[in-house]
C-alpha cells in the first residue's frame, strides 16, 4: 500500500477538518509498529517505491506545531505541511473558512521545519485555481514559494491545490514549479497516476479504530472504496 493521508487540524472541534489528537497518536503509533512505514514524499513517490504512507497537513493551523509535532518527534516520523502562506501573514482573505482554527505564525513554521516537517506550498491566498489565468496562478505560487524560502531557507518541492480543485492551467503551472501536486480524490497511490493530480486519503474517513489501526487491511480498503464512490456522486465531496 502507498498512500498520502491528509490532516488539517488536530483537536476536538466539530466538522470534518478537525481530527482528534488521541486518534492521530493512535494512527501514528499503529503505522510505526504495524506498518506501512511512515515515509516522506520523496521516498513515497520515487520510482519503484515500496509500501509506505506519507502524512501531510493542509493550510497552517497552530495545532500542527502544538499537537502534531510532539507525536511525530516521539515516533521519529517525517511529515509535510502544505502551507497557505496568507495564514502566517495575517491575510484575512486567505483565512476565509479557517477562522475556527488558530493560525501558525512564522516562528512556529520555522519550528516545524527544524523538527522535520517539510514546508510545502498551498498558494498564498487559497483561491479556487480553476478558471484563473496563468499569470494569477503563477503569482499565487510565486508569492508562497518566496515566503517559504525566506523563512525556512528551502523552496517547497510539492504542492496541494486549494480545495483540491484544479484545471489544465493550474496543473501546467504546478508541473513547472514542483515535483508533484495533489488534489483531494480519495484513493491510494497507483502506478500511472497523473503526477500533477495525485490522490490522497482524507483523515476524516479514518476516525474508526478498525480502519485507523489497520489502514492496509481489507475492512479499511472496503470502507475507503465505498466512501470514494459516494464522493463521486453529484453534489458530494
Amino acid at each position: 500500500m502507498r498512500a498520502v493521508i491528509t490532516f488539517h487540524h488536530l483537536g476536538d472541534a466539530r466538522g470534518p477538518l478537525a481530527f482528534p489528537v488521541a486518534s492521530f497518536t493512535s494512527l501514528v503509533r499503529s503505522l510505526a509498529t504495524r506498518g506501512p512505514p511512515i515515509v516522506d514524499l520523496d521516498r513515497l513517490l520515487a520510482p519503484g517505491a515500496g509500501a509506505g504512507v506519507a502524512l501531510v497537513f493542509d493550510d497552517g493551523g497552530r495545532s500542527v506545531a502544538d499537537a502534531a509535532l510532539p507525536v511525530l518527534r516521539d515516533a521519529g516520523a517525517p511529515a509535510h505541511l502544505f502551507l497557505c502562506t496568507g495564514w502566517p501573514e495575517g491575510d484575512a482573505q486567505a483565512r476565509r473558512g479557517g477562522d475556527a482554527f488558530d493560525p501558525l505564525d512564522w516562528g512556529a513554521v520555522e519550528r516545524l521545519h527544524r523538527g522535520g516537517v517539510a514546508i510545502e506550498s498551498h498558494t498564498h491566498g487559497h483561491p479556487d485555481l480553476r478558471g484563473l489565468d496563468r499569470a494569477r496562478v503563477e503569482d499565487e505560487c510565486a508569492r508562497a514559494d518566496a515566503l517559504i524560502q525566506r523563512h525556512v531557507g528551502r523552496a517547497p518541492r510539492y504542492f496541494a491545490f486549494p480545495f483540491g480543485r484544479h484545471d489544465a492551467t493550474s496543473r501546467e503551472v504546478a508541473s513547472t514549479r514542483y515535483r508533484a501536486a495533489f488534489g483531494t480524490r480519495l484513493a491510494r497511490l497507483r502506478d500511472g497516476d497523473d503526477r500533477y493530480a495525485l490522490p490522497r486519503l482524507d483523515a476524516h474517513y479514518l476516525r474508526g479504530a478498525m480502519v485507523r489501526d489497520r489502514i492496509d487491511g481489507f475492512p479499511a480498503r472496503l470502507w475507503l472504496a465505498a466512501r470514494a464512490a459516494l464522493r463521486r456522486l453529484p453534489g458530494r465531496r
